[in-house]
């Protein structure tokens, strides 16, 4: 990842990122981690459209909530992906040379998505991501 130099370039890039769909700013903060914290999973919980029922869903908040306060990222990351809406499932999850490979198959428009991470949850959360992002436009 490039070292910026100032505050400024900070700035900037902090701009750019704002104009985005904020899955694709969130997929970007993603590639960029060593390892997803606690804070990535509150952000996705807060961003992605697919998760609105379980932001509006007090059931969920409080389960959410126990396994953050716990530090189990492994069983939140699954609990997202268990209440997104069109449904999915982790299809797979392997690690190949230190990298890992995650695979989510859904229901709704974009049928899979796969990511590749240096950590583990970073990749599944970085493939629930893709399947928010918008598809590109074919032209």
């Amino acid at each position: 990842m490039p070292r910026l130099s100032s505050a400024h370039g900070t700035l900037r890039n902090s701009a750019v990122a704002a104009d985005r769909v904020p899955a694709e700013a969130l997929a970007d903060r993603l590639a960029n981690v060593t390892r997803l914290r606690e804070h990535h999973l509150w952000e996705i919980l807060r961003t992605l459209p697919s998760l609105t029922a379980a932001r509006d869903d007090s059931d969920f908040r409080h389960l959410f909530r126990v396994l953050m306060e716990r530090e189990d990222l492994v069983a939140a990351s699954q609990a997202l992906i268990d209440a997104a809406r069109p449904a999915c499932r982790l299809d797979r999850l392997e690690c190949v040379d230190g990298y890992w490979i995650a695979r989510i198959l859904s229901d709704g428009a974009v049928p899979r998505a796969v990511a590749i991470h240096v950590d583990r949850v970073a990749a599944v959360m970085a493939a629930l991501v893709t399947l928010d992002r918008p598809a590109p436009v074919k032209q």
